[in-house]
Protein backbone atom coordinates (compact mmCIF):
# COMPACT_ATOMS: atom_id res chain seq x y z
CA UNK A 1 0.00 0.00 0.00
CA UNK A 2 2.67 2.61 0.97
CA UNK A 3 4.49 2.03 -2.42
CA UNK A 4 1.45 2.75 -4.20
CA UNK A 5 0.84 5.51 -2.16
CA UNK A 6 4.46 7.12 -2.96
CA UNK A 7 3.78 6.34 -6.32
CA UNK A 8 0.56 8.34 -6.65
CA UNK A 9 2.13 11.12 -4.77
CA UNK A 10 5.17 11.03 -7.35
CA UNK A 11 2.86 10.97 -10.43
CA UNK A 12 1.03 13.93 -9.20
CA UNK A 13 4.12 15.94 -8.99
CA UNK A 14 4.51 15.05 -12.36
CA UNK A 15 1.17 15.89 -14.27
CA UNK A 16 1.17 18.61 -16.44
CA UNK A 17 5.03 19.24 -16.98
CA UNK A 18 6.97 18.43 -20.29
CA UNK A 19 10.52 19.10 -21.40
CA UNK A 20 10.84 21.58 -24.32
CA UNK A 21 13.16 19.50 -26.56
CA UNK A 22 14.15 17.48 -24.56
CA UNK A 23 16.80 14.66 -25.45
CA UNK A 24 16.58 11.23 -24.69
CA UNK A 25 17.73 7.73 -24.67
CA UNK A 26 16.08 4.49 -23.67
CA UNK A 27 18.43 1.70 -23.83
CA UNK A 28 18.09 -1.45 -25.38
CA UNK A 29 19.26 -3.38 -22.20
CA UNK A 30 16.23 -5.01 -20.95
CA UNK A 31 12.77 -4.57 -20.33
CA UNK A 32 10.48 -5.31 -17.38
CA UNK A 33 6.64 -5.17 -16.83
CA UNK A 34 4.87 -2.20 -15.29
CA UNK A 35 3.57 -3.75 -11.86
CA UNK A 36 7.16 -5.62 -11.47
CA UNK A 37 8.81 -5.41 -8.44
CA UNK A 38 11.82 -3.00 -10.74
CA UNK A 39 9.11 -1.41 -12.00
CA UNK A 40 7.54 0.15 -8.17
CA UNK A 41 11.58 0.07 -6.79
CA UNK A 42 11.66 2.41 -10.05
CA UNK A 43 9.01 4.75 -9.42
CA UNK A 44 9.97 4.97 -5.59
CA UNK A 45 13.80 5.75 -6.46
CA UNK A 46 12.53 8.39 -8.64
CA UNK A 47 10.33 10.30 -6.38
CA UNK A 48 13.38 10.00 -3.48
CA UNK A 49 16.28 11.39 -5.63
CA UNK A 50 14.00 14.34 -6.65
CA UNK A 51 13.97 16.43 -3.32
CA UNK A 52 17.38 15.24 -2.19
CA UNK A 53 19.16 16.38 -5.66
CA UNK A 54 18.24 19.82 -5.21
CA UNK A 55 19.02 19.41 -1.53
CA UNK A 56 22.35 18.01 -1.61
CA UNK A 57 23.59 20.45 -3.96
CA UNK A 58 22.93 19.81 -7.45
CA UNK A 59 24.02 16.13 -7.49
CA UNK A 60 22.50 12.92 -5.99
CA UNK A 61 23.01 9.25 -6.31
CA UNK A 62 21.14 6.16 -4.75
CA UNK A 63 19.59 2.32 -5.08
CA UNK A 64 17.01 0.56 -4.63
CA UNK A 65 15.91 -3.10 -4.56
CA UNK A 66 18.34 -6.45 -4.86
CA UNK A 67 19.44 -8.30 -6.99
CA UNK A 68 17.24 -8.08 -10.16
CA UNK A 69 15.16 -6.10 -8.74
CA UNK A 70 17.51 -3.58 -7.81
CA UNK A 71 17.73 0.09 -9.75
CA UNK A 72 20.30 2.68 -9.47
CA UNK A 73 19.65 6.43 -10.18
CA UNK A 74 21.58 9.76 -10.40
CA UNK A 75 20.24 13.03 -11.07
CA UNK A 76 22.79 16.52 -11.62
CA UNK A 77 21.73 19.72 -12.33
CA UNK A 78 24.15 22.73 -13.98
CA UNK A 79 26.19 24.52 -11.86
CA UNK A 80 24.40 28.05 -12.08
CA UNK A 81 21.05 26.26 -11.24
CA UNK A 82 18.76 27.67 -8.05
CA UNK A 83 17.63 25.04 -5.76
CA UNK A 84 13.89 25.70 -7.31
CA UNK A 85 14.75 25.82 -10.80
CA UNK A 86 16.90 21.96 -10.40
CA UNK A 87 13.94 20.63 -8.87
CA UNK A 88 11.61 21.73 -11.79
CA UNK A 89 13.88 20.32 -14.21
CA UNK A 90 14.47 16.90 -12.85
CA UNK A 91 10.63 16.80 -12.02
CA UNK A 92 10.04 17.34 -15.40
CA UNK A 93 13.12 15.03 -16.95
CA UNK A 94 11.59 12.40 -14.50
CA UNK A 95 8.08 12.81 -15.78
CA UNK A 96 9.60 12.26 -19.52
CA UNK A 97 11.53 9.23 -18.85
CA UNK A 98 8.78 7.18 -17.59
CA UNK A 99 6.55 8.63 -19.84
CA UNK A 100 9.00 8.23 -23.02
CA UNK A 101 10.62 5.03 -21.66
CA UNK A 102 8.19 2.79 -19.60
CA UNK A 103 9.27 -0.58 -19.55
CA UNK A 104 13.60 -0.08 -20.56
CA UNK A 105 15.34 -1.18 -17.60
CA UNK A 106 17.70 1.36 -18.37
CA UNK A 107 17.14 5.83 -19.61
CA UNK A 108 19.00 8.51 -19.35
CA UNK A 109 17.81 12.03 -19.95
CA UNK A 110 19.34 15.98 -21.00
CA UNK A 111 17.24 19.06 -20.72
CA UNK A 112 15.61 21.90 -18.82
CA UNK A 113 16.82 25.28 -19.24
CA UNK A 114 19.43 25.26 -17.47
CA UNK A 115 19.48 21.76 -18.41
CA UNK A 116 20.09 18.50 -15.60
CA UNK A 117 20.82 15.14 -16.18
CA UNK A 118 18.25 12.51 -14.91
CA UNK A 119 19.28 8.81 -15.73
CA UNK A 120 18.38 5.07 -14.13
CA UNK A 121 20.01 1.81 -14.74
CA UNK A 122 19.58 -1.96 -13.81
CA UNK A 123 23.18 -2.07 -13.38
CA UNK A 124 26.00 0.14 -10.99
CA UNK A 125 27.21 3.27 -13.10
CA UNK A 126 28.25 5.30 -10.77
CA UNK A 127 32.21 6.93 -10.84
CA UNK A 128 31.98 4.79 -14.20
CA UNK A 129 33.36 6.69 -16.85
CA UNK A 130 30.79 6.27 -20.80
CA UNK A 131 31.25 8.02 -23.38
CA UNK A 132 28.63 7.08 -25.17
CA UNK A 133 25.77 7.58 -26.04
CA UNK A 134 26.43 11.52 -27.39
CA UNK A 135 23.86 14.45 -28.35
CA UNK A 136 24.75 17.17 -29.91
CA UNK A 137 23.64 20.47 -31.73
CA UNK A 138 24.69 23.55 -33.16
CA UNK A 139 23.53 27.12 -33.95
CA UNK A 140 22.89 27.55 -38.31
CA UNK A 141 24.75 30.54 -38.44
CA UNK A 142 28.44 30.73 -39.10
CA UNK A 143 31.76 32.30 -37.72
CA UNK A 144 32.07 35.48 -40.43
CA UNK A 145 35.18 36.41 -39.05
CA UNK A 146 38.76 35.16 -39.84
CA UNK A 147 38.04 31.38 -38.81
CA UNK A 148 41.58 30.56 -38.28
CA UNK A 149 42.15 33.12 -35.35
CA UNK A 150 39.12 32.52 -33.95
CA UNK A 151 39.83 28.69 -33.73
CA UNK A 152 43.49 30.19 -32.02
CA UNK A 153 41.13 31.66 -29.17
CA UNK A 154 38.59 29.29 -29.01
CA UNK A 155 40.96 26.25 -28.38
CA UNK A 156 42.55 28.18 -25.79
CA UNK A 157 39.52 29.19 -23.89
CA UNK A 158 38.17 25.45 -24.15
CA UNK A 159 41.76 24.19 -22.50
CA UNK A 160 40.99 26.37 -19.57
CA UNK A 161 37.99 25.82 -19.27
CA UNK A 162 38.23 21.84 -19.29
CA UNK A 163 41.55 21.93 -16.68
CA UNK A 164 39.16 24.05 -14.26
CA UNK A 165 36.29 22.12 -14.84
CA UNK A 166 38.17 18.66 -14.35
CA UNK A 167 40.55 19.97 -10.97
CA UNK A 168 36.55 20.22 -9.41
CA UNK A 169 35.50 18.37 -6.07
CA UNK A 170 33.82 15.37 -5.42
CA UNK A 171 30.74 17.46 -4.86
CA UNK A 172 31.11 19.85 -8.23
CA UNK A 173 33.18 19.80 -11.09
CA UNK A 174 31.98 22.71 -13.23
CA UNK A 175 33.44 25.49 -14.76
CA UNK A 176 32.87 28.50 -17.15
CA UNK A 177 35.26 31.20 -18.64
CA UNK A 178 35.13 33.79 -21.66
CA UNK A 179 38.02 34.96 -24.18
CA UNK A 180 37.87 38.24 -26.31
CA UNK A 181 38.21 37.21 -29.57
CA UNK A 182 37.65 41.36 -30.71
CA UNK A 183 36.98 44.19 -29.23
CA UNK A 184 33.06 43.56 -29.83
CA UNK A 185 32.89 39.59 -29.71
CA UNK A 186 33.38 37.30 -26.62
CA UNK A 187 33.41 34.10 -26.50
CA UNK A 188 31.67 31.89 -23.71
CA UNK A 189 32.12 28.38 -22.12
CA UNK A 190 30.48 26.07 -19.90
CA UNK A 191 31.37 22.68 -18.75
CA UNK A 192 30.38 19.86 -15.83
CA UNK A 193 30.77 16.50 -15.23
CA UNK A 194 28.89 14.15 -12.64
CA UNK A 195 31.94 14.81 -9.47
CA UNK A 196 31.45 11.19 -8.97
CA UNK A 197 34.23 10.70 -11.72
CA UNK A 198 37.97 11.20 -11.59
CA UNK A 199 39.79 14.40 -12.06
CA UNK A 200 41.00 12.44 -14.88
CA UNK A 201 38.00 10.73 -16.31
CA UNK A 202 36.12 14.33 -16.29
CA UNK A 203 39.41 15.23 -18.56
CA UNK A 204 38.46 12.40 -21.13
CA UNK A 205 35.04 12.97 -21.33
CA UNK A 206 35.29 17.03 -21.97
CA UNK A 207 37.84 17.21 -23.99
CA UNK A 208 35.84 13.98 -26.26
CA UNK A 209 33.30 16.35 -26.39
CA UNK A 210 35.18 19.09 -27.24
CA UNK A 211 36.45 16.95 -30.06
CA UNK A 212 32.90 16.11 -31.16
CA UNK A 213 32.18 19.64 -31.94
CA UNK A 214 35.19 20.51 -34.10
CA UNK A 215 33.80 17.28 -35.68
CA UNK A 216 30.53 17.96 -36.57
CA UNK A 217 29.87 21.61 -36.21
CA UNK A 218 33.10 23.56 -36.50
CA UNK A 219 32.66 26.96 -37.87
CA UNK A 220 29.23 27.47 -36.34
CA UNK A 221 28.09 30.36 -33.88
CA UNK A 222 27.65 28.03 -30.64
CA UNK A 223 26.80 24.63 -29.51
CA UNK A 224 26.48 21.98 -27.59
CA UNK A 225 27.51 17.62 -26.53
CA UNK A 226 26.42 15.79 -24.42
CA UNK A 227 27.14 12.35 -22.83
CA UNK A 228 25.91 10.25 -19.85
CA UNK A 229 28.79 11.96 -17.65
CA UNK A 230 29.40 15.39 -18.69
CA UNK A 231 28.15 18.33 -20.88
CA UNK A 232 30.10 20.93 -22.88
CA UNK A 233 28.35 24.16 -24.17
CA UNK A 234 29.73 27.10 -25.55
CA UNK A 235 28.19 30.52 -27.53
CA UNK A 236 28.99 33.99 -28.73
CA UNK A 237 27.14 35.66 -25.78
CA UNK A 238 26.83 34.64 -21.85
CA UNK A 239 24.48 32.46 -21.16
CA UNK A 240 25.25 31.20 -17.89
CA UNK A 241 24.77 32.59 -14.14
CA UNK A 242 28.88 33.75 -13.39
CA UNK A 243 30.70 32.71 -10.21
CA UNK A 244 33.72 33.85 -9.79
CA UNK A 245 34.45 30.97 -7.75
CA UNK A 246 33.99 28.43 -11.14
CA UNK A 247 34.82 30.77 -14.07
CA UNK A 248 38.42 30.40 -15.26
CA UNK A 249 40.59 33.43 -15.78
CA UNK A 250 39.83 35.30 -19.18
CA UNK A 251 41.68 35.88 -21.79
CA UNK A 252 42.33 39.72 -22.81
CA UNK A 253 44.19 41.29 -25.87
CA UNK A 254 48.02 41.94 -25.38
CA UNK A 255 48.28 45.53 -23.47
CA UNK A 256 49.46 48.38 -26.16
CA UNK A 257 53.02 49.29 -26.42
CA UNK A 258 55.05 51.01 -23.80
CA UNK A 259 54.99 55.15 -24.54
CA UNK A 260 58.22 57.27 -23.78
CA UNK A 261 56.85 59.24 -20.96
CA UNK A 262 55.45 56.96 -18.68
CA UNK A 263 51.42 57.31 -17.93
CA UNK A 264 50.63 58.53 -14.32
CA UNK A 265 49.59 54.50 -13.18
CA UNK A 266 53.65 53.84 -13.37
CA UNK A 267 54.16 57.24 -11.10
CA UNK A 268 51.27 55.86 -8.54
CA UNK A 269 53.11 52.43 -8.63
CA UNK A 270 56.64 53.99 -8.35
CA UNK A 271 54.60 56.09 -5.24
CA UNK A 272 53.28 52.75 -3.91
CA UNK A 273 56.42 50.88 -3.82
CA UNK A 274 58.59 53.93 -2.14
CA UNK A 275 55.53 54.08 0.32
CA UNK A 276 55.80 50.49 1.10
CA UNK A 277 59.58 50.29 1.41
CA UNK A 278 59.48 53.34 3.89
CA UNK A 279 57.31 51.67 6.08
CA UNK A 280 59.14 48.40 5.98
CA UNK A 281 61.67 50.48 7.12
CA UNK A 282 60.44 52.22 9.92
CA UNK A 283 58.72 48.48 11.25
CA UNK A 284 62.52 47.68 11.13
CA UNK A 285 64.04 50.98 13.08
CA UNK A 286 61.19 50.31 15.76
CA UNK A 287 61.48 46.82 15.89
CA UNK A 288 65.84 47.57 16.59
CA UNK A 289 65.33 50.58 18.53
CA UNK A 290 62.96 49.72 20.96
CA UNK A 291 64.53 46.68 22.19
CA UNK A 292 68.16 48.90 23.04
CA UNK A 293 65.87 51.67 24.50
CA UNK A 294 64.25 49.30 26.86
CA UNK A 295 67.47 47.58 27.70
CA UNK A 296 69.42 51.15 28.11
CA UNK A 297 66.94 52.40 30.74
CA UNK A 298 66.85 49.03 32.38
CA UNK A 299 70.85 49.70 33.13
CA UNK A 300 70.47 53.04 33.81
CA UNK A 301 68.09 52.05 36.85
CA UNK A 302 70.09 49.42 37.93
CA UNK A 303 72.70 51.67 37.94
CA UNK A 304 71.11 54.43 39.76
CA UNK A 305 70.03 51.85 42.72
CA UNK A 306 73.32 50.63 42.99
CA UNK A 307 74.47 54.23 43.40
CA UNK A 308 71.81 55.30 45.55
CA UNK A 309 72.71 52.00 47.97
CA UNK A 310 76.42 52.88 48.07
CA UNK A 311 75.35 56.88 48.87
CA UNK A 312 73.44 55.66 51.37
CA UNK A 313 76.34 53.31 52.66
CA UNK A 314 78.83 56.18 52.84
CA UNK A 315 76.95 58.53 54.84
CA UNK A 316 76.13 55.96 57.15
CA UNK A 317 79.91 54.87 57.45
CA UNK A 318 80.26 58.77 57.38
CA UNK A 319 77.84 59.25 60.45
CA UNK A 320 79.88 56.57 62.17
CA UNK A 321 83.13 57.69 61.74
CA UNK A 322 81.71 61.38 63.04
CA UNK A 323 80.73 59.64 66.47
CA UNK A 324 84.24 57.76 66.56
CA UNK A 325 85.54 61.40 65.79
CA UNK A 326 83.33 63.00 68.30
CA UNK A 327 84.89 60.56 70.83
CA UNK A 328 88.46 61.23 69.96
CA UNK A 329 88.21 65.22 70.32
CA UNK A 330 89.67 64.92 74.02
CA UNK A 331 91.11 67.67 75.54
CA UNK A 332 95.58 67.30 74.79
CA UNK A 333 95.88 68.50 78.53
CA UNK A 334 93.00 66.54 79.93
CA UNK A 335 95.07 63.53 78.14
CA UNK A 336 98.03 64.31 79.74
CA UNK A 337 96.91 65.02 83.24
CA UNK A 338 95.19 61.56 82.79
CA UNK A 339 98.60 60.15 81.79
CA UNK A 340 100.56 62.01 84.73
CA UNK A 341 102.49 63.89 82.14
CA UNK A 342 102.89 60.52 79.46
CA UNK A 343 104.70 59.29 82.87
CA UNK A 344 106.75 55.68 82.47
CA UNK A 345 104.51 54.32 84.79
CA UNK A 346 101.60 54.28 82.37
CA UNK A 347 103.03 53.08 79.71
CA UNK A 348 101.17 50.12 78.50
CA UNK A 349 103.39 49.05 75.31
CA UNK A 350 104.10 49.77 71.99
CA UNK A 351 101.35 50.48 69.13
CA UNK A 352 101.47 50.48 65.67
CA UNK A 353 101.67 54.39 66.09
CA UNK A 354 103.37 54.74 68.89
CA UNK A 355 103.69 54.10 72.41
CA UNK A 356 100.05 53.40 74.62
CA UNK A 357 99.37 55.01 77.87
CA UNK A 358 96.74 53.92 81.01
CA UNK A 359 95.43 57.41 82.17
CA UNK A 360 92.65 58.37 84.50
CA UNK A 361 90.01 61.06 83.88
CA UNK A 362 89.02 63.36 86.09
CA UNK A 363 85.80 61.68 86.55
CA UNK A 364 88.16 58.89 88.07
CA UNK A 365 87.34 56.47 85.75
CA UNK A 366 90.34 54.46 84.73
CA UNK A 367 90.89 54.05 81.17
CA UNK A 368 93.24 51.04 80.18
CA UNK A 369 94.27 52.56 77.28
CA UNK A 370 95.52 50.28 74.09
CA UNK A 371 94.04 52.79 72.02
CA UNK A 372 94.86 56.34 73.24
CA UNK A 373 98.05 56.01 71.23
CA UNK A 374 100.75 59.03 71.69
CA UNK A 375 103.35 59.64 69.05
CA UNK A 376 105.41 62.83 69.27
CA UNK A 377 103.59 65.43 71.24
CA UNK A 378 100.57 64.59 68.92
CA UNK A 379 97.67 62.01 69.64
CA UNK A 380 96.65 59.95 66.64
CA UNK A 381 94.20 57.83 67.84
CA UNK A 382 92.30 57.83 70.88
CA UNK A 383 89.46 55.65 71.61
CA UNK A 384 88.37 55.48 75.11
CA UNK A 385 88.14 52.51 76.30
CA UNK A 386 86.69 51.78 79.99
CA UNK A 387 88.51 49.75 82.42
Amino acid sequence: MWVKALSSIFSFLLIGISLVDANLRCYATGNFTRNSTYGRNRDLLLASLLPNVSAKGGFYTDSVGQNSSQVYALGMCRGDSTPDGCYRCLNSSFHDLIASCPNQKEALSWGGDPPCIARYANRPFFGILELEPTDAGYNTADITSNLTEFDTVWESLMDRVVRKASNGTSSLKYATGEADFTVFQNIYALMQCTPDLSNKDCDTCLRASVSKYESCCHGKQGGYVQKPNCWFRWDLYPFYVSNAATTAPSLSPPPPPATASPPPQSVNSTNSKESKGSSSRTQTLVIIVVPIVVIVAVLIILAVAVLLKSIKKRKQGDQNNKGHVELLQIDFNAIRVATENFSDSNLLGQGGFGPVYKGKLEDGREQNRRDIRIHGSRVCNARPILS
